[in-house]
C-alpha cells in the first residue's frame, strides 16, 4: 500500500456534522498516508476540508481566496486513499465564491427583497442556516439567450429538509452566465409547503419577466449548476432521454434475450400470458412447501403442494416432485425472473416486439459503455483481475457503467468502510438485478451451485467477494453468446465482524455491526470459508457501479445477433391515438337496473317462462338477517327441460340452504366443492334423474339450475340465505333486490352445465302480480322507534324491542324489490352477541361497533387538500384506463365545489397539476376553470407513462406535506406497483397528515396491494367490478363521503377469555379497515367462553378504548351467528388481508384453504368455490309425475311469528 499519497499536503479541517469516530478516522487516514494536519488556516495549508458549504465563516473564506486554497469535501480524502493516488480536486471542490454577485442584487448583508420575498445569498455571513440533509421535491431549468454565443442559465430547486428545523423548505436558485465566471446562488426559506410552492411560482414568473424561458430538457453545460441531490434525479431522467450507443443496445438485447430464452425453455406458455397474481400465488405455495419441509412433512404431502405450483406455473418437461431446498431455490428464482420480466415489460406492453431503446428504458437504470482505451476501463480491469487465487484465465471484454437512482438516493454511504466488491450471477438474472437491484434471498440453501452467490454460509443476506476466482463459481456462460457477467458494487460495510465459522441462522448483522466477513482460510488461518465472503443484510448498503462482461479460456464464445425491434415510437403513438380516438363514454352506468334490462321472464328465444310466486320468511337480529325464499315456476313445454333462474342478492349475502319440492319429492341440497357438484349434476341429468344445482356466480349473483323438469309440472325451490344490513344515520335498512344487471344475467345464463336436454333460461325482471308475500320477525337490542317500507304496504305488531311484519294480501314484486327501514334508539352504542350451537360445543360471537363522530370543523375541511391520483402506467391500457377515467371524472364531479382539489397522473414519472389555490378564496370562476382543466387532464390520459412507480409520487407529496388540515388521496389503479416495501413505508410514515383511499380497477387488479395501502393509509378500499357497474356510483359516493369524514383507524379487538386452556380466538376480519361517518363494524369470532371484548381505535389522533360485554343468560342458541361467522371467515379469505407481504398472504391462503372448505361444508355456506347439488333418483321406466306440491302448507311450516299472542295494528302501514 502506498503510504505517501498525501506527501507534501497540509490540510486544514473544519467539520461540523461528521461524527467524532469518522472525524478521528479522517485524521488518521491523512497522517497514515503521509499528510500533515494544520490547526491554523494560513499560507502553509494546501487543502481545506469541510463537510458542508456553510461551515466556513466570512473570515476563513477571505483567507482561502487570498491564498487560492481549494475548499474540498472530506470525501476527497476517502476517494484518494481508495484509488491509491492523490485525485484531482475539481470534482470535490465546493464553490467558495462570495464576491461574484448577480447584478439584480441590491442592499447589504447578502439579503434583498423581491416581490415581498426575503432572498439570501448562499455564502453570505448573515444567511440563515439550512440543514444539508434535504431532498429535492421539484426543479426547473430556465435559459436566456443573449446571442448565438451567449446564454444564461438558472436552475431552481425546491428543497425539503429531512431534519427538524424551523424552516423546513428552501427555494434554491443557481445562476450562471455564458462566460462561466459569473455565478451565484440564492435561496428563500419558508416554514410551510403552501408558502414555498407559491413562492416557487412567483420566482419563475419573475425570471420569465427578465426574458428567461423554461426548458424541457437539461443541457449538459448546466448540470454543474444542479445540487448534488438534483444530479441524482437527473441521472434517472437521463434514462428516458439519453441516446443509446450500439454497445449498450447489444448488451440490453443480450440480457433480455437470455431471460426470455430461459423462460421459454421451461414454461409451457409465454410469460406474457401469466399474471403477476399467479406469480404471487406460486410464491406463496413455495413458501408453504418450504415451511412444511422444515417441519418434516412427508413426501406425499410435499408432492401434493408442488402439484398446485405446477398447475399455476405450467412447465414443458422435467417436472420435479422431489422436494429439496435446492429445488425450491430454483423455482423461487424462476418466479423472481417471471416477476422481473412482467414488471420490465410493463413499459412496453403496447409493443409485441419493443425496440432496444424501449427495453433500455424499461430497466430504469443508466448504462454507459466504458471506452476500452480509457483509464476508467483499465482501473476496473485491474481491480477485477487483482485477486485471482486459482490462476484461471480471465479476459475482460467490456465494462458498463451503471447508475440506479434508487440506490444513489438510498445508499447508506454514511456507515463508512465502503468497499468495491463483486457479485456474480447467471446472465439471465441481470435483467432483474439492473431493474430492481440486488435482493435478499427468499430461500437460503447451503449449496446453491452456480445459481446465485448467496450460498448461505452466513445466513440470509446479500453476498460479495473481493476475488474474481471466487466470483467465477457463481457465474455461468450465456446461452446466447457464451460470455459471463459480474457486478462491481460499492458496499457500505460499516462496522464489519470477522467470522471464521459458518452461521446459517443469520438474517441480520450481529448487534453493534453492519456486516459480516467470512475470512478465507490460508496456511496460517483456520477457517470454514474457501473464499473471503462479505455479507450485508440491507439492500440500502449496496450500490451497483459497473457490470463487467468477461470470459474464461474454456468458454465457447458464440456470435449473438440481437433482434431488432420493429415497433417504433411513432407506431406506439399512433396506436395509442387510435385507441384514444374511439368514442369512449365517460358516464357511469345507471344505478337503476330496471332502465337497462328488458322486461319479462324470458328464455333465450324470448319465450315466456312463468314464475308463479315468491314468498319470503325472514328473521332480523340487530344488523343481520336470515331469509328463507320460496319460488315456484312451471314447465309448460311438452318435453323435459333444464331451467336456469338467476336471482340477485346484495354482496354481503351468503346462501346457506337449498331445497326443492318437485314431483311429490322433497330434495335437500348439499354443499360440495364446485367441480364435484357440477360432475354429479351432469351425471344425474345424463341418466335421466332429477338434478338441482345452485352456484354463486359473483358476490351478488346466484344461479339455480334445475335439470329434467317434467312437462306441465310445478317446482318449488326453497333458498335460505344470511346477510348483513346497512345502516345510515341510525336507520337500519333491509333490501331484497328483484333484478340484476343484464351483463351478469347473460354471463350466468349462458354457462353450459350439461349437453343432454333442452335448456330454458329464466330472468326475474318483470312485475310479479299478486304473487308475493313476506313475513318477518325483528329483534333489536334497544327500543324500535319506527318501521317503514318504501315498496310495500305492511301489517305490523310490536313490543319495545321486537316486531313482526307482513305484507298485505295480493302484494306484487317489481324491479324495486322489497325494502324496509328500521329506526332504533342508541344505534351507535357498541354491543356483543354470543350464540351457542344447538348440536355441538361451539360459540360464535358478533361485535357491533358504529362510532358516532363529532361534526368535523368547517375550517379543517376547507384547509384539507384532496388529490385524485390516476394510474397511467402501461398496465392500465385498454378498458382498465377507461374505467379509471369514469371513476376519476365522477369523483371530480362530486368534488367540483371544492377549490383545493388537484389531479396527478403518474407512471414512471408523475404529471403534477398544482394551482396553489388559497383555501379561503371563493372565486366561482377560478373553481370552474380548475375543474375544466382537471377534466381535460383526465380525459386526455393515456396508459403510456411506463411502470407503476407510485412511490415517487408519494415521496414528492410527503416532502410537501400540508401545514394544516389533512391531505386525502384518492388512488385509482390496478394495483400492480413497483417497489412495494418503499411504497408501504411512505404510506405508514405519512399517515398522520395524509390519508389514502384506493379504488381498484381491471379484472387482474391486485386487490391485496390496494387494500393494504388503504389499511396503512387510514383510508378505505373499493373494488370496481366490471360485472357489477350498477353499484359504481354508490361506491364512488362512499369514498368521497369518507374523504369529508373524520376517521377511526387502527381498529383492533382483544377477546377476554376466562378459561386459560381455551383455544386461541379466531376472528374475521383479521385486519379491520378504517371506519367513517355512518359506517358500522361487525366483527365475528369463534371464541369459546367469552362474554367480554375490548375494542381499541384511533379517532382524531386520540386513542379510544371501549369494552363491550354480555352475560351467560343473554347468550342465544341457534346457528345464524355461526353461519355468519363462517361466511365472514370465507369472505376474509377471499378479499381480506392475511399478511402485509403478498407472498406470506398467498401462503396463508394455501394453508387456510382446507379450513375454509370445511367451514363451507359444515355450515352449508355457498361460496364461489362451492355449490349446492341435489339429485333425485328416478327409475328408467318411471313416468314423469306432475304432482303439484302443497305450496301453502310447505311455506306455513316456516313460522317466524314470535308474537302470536298479539294482534296486528289497525290499518296497514303505507309504503
Amino acid at each position: 500500500r502506498d503510504m505517501t499519497i498525501f506527501a507534501n499536503c497540509v490540510f486544514f479541517i473544519k467539520v461540523k456534522y461528521l461524527p467524532i469516530q469518522k472525524k478521528n478516522s479522517l485524521k488518521a487516514c491523512i497522517t497514515e498516508n503521509g499528510g500533515v494536519i494544520n490547526f491554523v488556516l494560513n499560507h502553509k495549508c494546501t487543502h481545506v476540508l469541510v463537510d458542508n458549504a456553510n461551515i466556513l465563516s466570512h473570515h476563513y473564506l477571505k483567507i482561502t481566496q487570498k491564498y487560492q486554497l481549494p475548499v474540498l469535501h472530506v470525501d476527497f480524502v476517502w476517494k484518494s486513499v481508495e484509488n491509491g493516488k492523490l485525485l484531482i480536486t475539481d470534482a470535490y471542490e465546493i464553490n467558495k465564491s462570495q464576491g461574484n454577485i448577480s447584478n439584480q442584487w441590491s442592499g447589504g448583508h447578502g439579503r434583498c427583497i423581491l416581490h415581498g420575498l426575503s432572498i439570501y445569498l448562499f455564502y453570505s455571513e448573515n444567511a440563515p442556516f439550512y440543514p444539508q440533509d434535504f431532498e429535492v421535491a421539484k426543479y426547473n431549468i430556465l435559459e436566456k439567450i443573449n446571442s448565438k454565443e451567449s446564454k444564461d442559465f438558472v436552475v431552481i430547486e425546491l428543497h425539503c429538509s429531512q431534519e427538524q428545523h424551523e424552516f423546513l423548505f428552501r427555494l434554491y436558485a443557481h445562476f450562471s452566465a455564458s462566460s462561466g465566471t459569473k455565478k451565484n446562488k440564492q435561496f428563500i426559506i419558508n416554514k410551510t409547503a403552501e408558502e414555498i410552492r407559491e413562492n416557487y411560482d412567483i420566482l419563475v414568473a419573475n425570471l420569465k419577466s427578465q426574458n428567461f424561458r423554461l426548458r424541457e430538457t437539461f443541457p449538459p453545460e448546466a448540470e454543474c449548476l444542479a445540487s448534488t441531490k438534483l444530479q441524482q434525479l437527473l441521472l434517472e431522467e437521463s434514462i428516458n432521454s439519453s441516446a443509446v450507443c450500439q454497445e449498450v443496445s447489444d448488451f440490453v438485447e443480450l440480457i433480455w434475450a437470455e431471460a426470455i430464452g430461459h423462460l421459454d425453455s421451461l414454461l409451457l406458455e409465454s410469460v406474457n400470458n401469466i399474471s403477476l397474481n399467479d406469480v404471487s400465488k406460486a410464491e406463496g405455495i413455495l413458501l408453504q412447501v418450504k415451511n412444511a419441509l422444515n417441519e418434516g412433512a412427508d413426501e406425499a404431502a410435499l408432492r401434493e403442494m408442488m402439484m398446485e405450483f405446477y398447475q399455476l406455473i405450467r412447465h414443458k418437461t422435467k417436472i420435479d416432485y422431489l422436494v429439496s431446498k435446492r429445488l425450491l431455490s430454483r423455482k423461487q428464482d424462476l418466479c423472481q425472473l417471471m416477476r422481473d420480466m412482467l414488471n420490465v415489460r410493463e413499459t412496453s406492453m403496447s409493443c409485441p416486439n419493443p425496440s432496444s431503446f424501449a427495453k433500455y428504458q424499461a430497466l430504469r437504470c443508466r448504462i454507459d459503455a466504458v471506452d476500452p482505451m480509457s483509464d476508467e476501463f483499465h482501473s476496473v480491469e485491474r481491480q477485477v483481475l487483482k485477486n485471482n487465487y486459482n490462476g484461471c484465465s480471465v479476459k475482460i471484454l467490456q465494462v458498463y457503467r451503471i447508475g440506479r437512482v434508487s440506490e444513489t438516493a438510498e445508499f447508506l454511504g454514511s456507515l463508512g468502510n465502503v468497499r468495491s466488491l463483486f457479485h456474480a450471477s447467471s446472465v439471465r438474472n441481470f435483467m432483474g438485478i439492473l431493474s430492481r437491484g440486488l435482493l435478499m434471498p427468499k430461500v437460503v440453501v447451503e449449496d446453491h451451485g452456480v445459481e446465485r452467490t448467496d450460498t448461505g454460509n452466513l445466513g440470509s443476506g446479500i453476498y460479495f467477494s473481493d476475488s474474481v476466482s471466487a466470483s467465477i463459481k457463481y457465474s455461468s456462460p450465456s446461452e446466447m453468446d457464451g460470455t459471463r457477467l459480474l457486478a462491481v458494487c460499492d458496499v457500505a460495510l460499516g462496522s464489519c465482524l470477522d467470522l471464521y465459522e459458518q452461521d446459517f441462522s443469520l438474517n441480520a448483522a450481529p448487534s453493534g455491526y453492519n456486516s459480516v466477513h467470512g475470512v478465507r482460510k490460508t496456511a496460517d488461518i483456520s477457517s470454514d470459508f474457501e473464499d473471503d465472503e462479505f455479507v450485508v443484510y440491507k439492500t440500502t448498503q449496496v450500490k451497483i457501479r459497473y457490470v463487467v462482461k468477461f470470459r474464461l479460456a474454456e468458454d465457447q464464445i458464440k456470435h449473438f445477433q440481437p433482434g431488432t425491434g420493429v415497433e417504433t415510437e411513432q407506431d406506439n403513438t399512433e396506436s395509442e391515438s387510435q385507441c384514444h380516438s374511439q368514442n369512449e363514454s365517460y358516464e357511469l352506468p345507471s344505478a337503476d337496473i330496471s332502465k337497462t334490462v328488458k322486461t319479462g321472464l324470458q328464455d333465450r328465444q324470448g319465450n315466456p317462462v312463468p314464475l308463479k310466486s315468491v314468498h319470503i320468511k325472514a328473521r332480523i337480529i340487530d344488523f343481520v338477517a336470515q331469509v328463507v325464499m320460496f319460488q315456484t315456476y312451471t314447465n309448460q313445454n311438452s318435453s323435459p327441460i333444464e331451467a336456469k333462474y338467476v336471482f340477485p342478492l346484495d354482496d354481503k349475502a351468503a346462501v346457506c340452504g337449498f331445497e326443492a319440492f318437485v314431483n311429490g319429492t322433497h330434495i335437500i341440497g348439499q354443499v360440495k366443492e364446485k367441480s364435484q357438484a357440477h360432475r354429479e349434476y351432469r351425471e344425474a341429468v345424463s341418466q335421466g334423474d332429477g338434478a338441482y344445482l345452485m352456484d354463486q356466480d359473483a358476490p351478488d349473483i346466484f344461479v339455480i339450475t334445475v335439470g329434467n323438469i317434467c312437462p306441465n309440472s310445478t317446482v318449488l325451490i326453497k333458498i335460505t340465505y344470511i346477510t348483513e344490513l346497512s345502516c345510515q344515520n341510525g336507520c337500519i335498512t333491509f333490501h331484497m333486490p328483484a333484478s340484476v344487471s343484464p351483463w351478469q344475467q347473460d354471463r350466468a345464463l349462458n354457462e353450459n352445465t350439461q349437453d343432454t336436454i333442452k335448456k330454458i333460461c329464466v330472468k326475474q325482471v318483470e312485475t310479479l302480480k299478486n304473487g308475493f308475500s313476506l313475513d318477518m320477525s325483528i329483534e333489536m337490542p334497544y327500543r324500535i322507534e319506527n318501521l317503514h317500507s318504501w315498496t310495500h304496504k305492511l301489517k305490523i305488531k310490536k313490543t319495545e324491542c321486537k316486531a313482526v311484519i307482513k305484507t298485505v294480501e295480493n302484494s306484487s314484486l317489481d324491479s324495486s324489490g322489497f325494502g324496509l327501514d328500521i329506526w332504533i334508539s342508541h344505534a351507535y352504542l357498541p354491543r356483543m352477541w354470543v350464540e351457542k350451537h344447538p348440536n355441538k360445543n361451539s360459540e360464535a360471537c358478533m361485535l357491533v361497533f358504529q362510532p358516532e363522530f363529532e361534526a368535523a370543523f368547517d375550517g379543517e375541511q376547507l384547509s384539507s387538500e384532496i388529490i385524485i391520483l390516476l394510474d397511467c402506467s402501461n398496465s392500465m391500457a385498454g378498458s382498465t384506463l377507461l374505467q379509471a377515467k369514469q371513476i376519476a371524472l365522477h369523483a371530480l364531479k362530486l368534488l367540483s365545489s371544492r377549490q383545493n382539489v388537484n389531479v396527478i397522473k403518474f407512471g414512471t414519472s408523475e404529471f403534477l397539476c398544482f394551482l396553489n389555490c388559497k383555501p379561503y378564496l371563493t372565486c366561482h370562476d377560478l373553481i370552474l376553470r380548475a375543474s375544466l382543466l382537471y377534466y381535460i387532464i383526465i380525459i386526455s390520459a393515456t396508459a403510456t407513462l411506463g411502470n407503476t412507480d407510485l412511490w415517487k409520487t408519494l415521496r414528492y407529496l410527503s416532502l410537501l406535506f400540508p401545514s394544516q388540515g389533512h391531505r386525502n388521496i384518492l388512488l385509482i389503479s390496478d394495483g400492480h406497483i413497483q417497489n412495494e416495501s418503499v411504497t408501504f413505508q411512505l404510506v405508514k410514515d405519512n399517515v398522520y397528515h395524509t390519508r389514502l383511499f384506493t379504488c381498484g380497477v381491471g379484472s387482474t387488479a391486485n386487490r391485496h396491494m390496494l387494500r393494504s395501502l388503504s389499511q396503512y393509509g387510514a383510508g378505505a378500499f373499493e373494488y370496481f367490478d366490471s360485472k357489477a357497474k350498477y353499484n359504481w356510483d354508490a361506491k364512488i359516493q362512499s369514498q368521497v363521503s369518507r374523504i369529508f369524514s373524520p376517521g377511526c383507524s387502527s381498529v383492533s379487538i382483544k377477546w377476554q377469555q376466562f378459561d386459560i386452556n381455551a383455544p386461541k380466538p379466531l376472528q374475521a376480519p383479521a385486519q379491520i379497515q378504517s371506519l367513517f361517518t355512518n359506517e358500522r363494524l361487525l366483527v365475528y369470532g369463534f371464541v369459546p367462553h367469552c362474554t367480554q371484548a375490548t375494542l381499541r381505535a384511533i379517532i382524531n389522533d386520540q386513542e379510544l378504548q371501549t369494552v363491550v360485554s354480555t352475560t351467560e343468560l343473554q347468550k342465544t342458541t341457534g346457528t345464524v351467528l355461526h353461519k355468519l361467522t363462517a361466511r365472514a371467515f370465507i369472505r376474509d379469505y377471499e378479499d381480506g388481508i392475511l399478511h402485509e407481504n403478498e407472498t406470506e398472504h398467498e401462503m396463508k391462503k394455501q394453508t387456510l384453504k382446507n379450513m375454509i372448505i370445511h367451514l363451507s361444508l359444515e355450515n352449508s355456506i355457498i361460496t364461489q368455490f362451492t355449490s349446492f347439488v341435489a339429485v333425485e333418483k328416478r327409475d328408467a321406466n318411471e313416468i314423469c309425475s306432475v304432482d303439484i306440491p302443497n305450496i301453502l302448507e310447505i311455506i306455513a311450516q316456516e313460522d317466524v311469528d314470535f308474537l302470536p299472542y298479539m294482534n296486528w295494528e289497525q290499518g296497514p302501514m303505507e309504503s
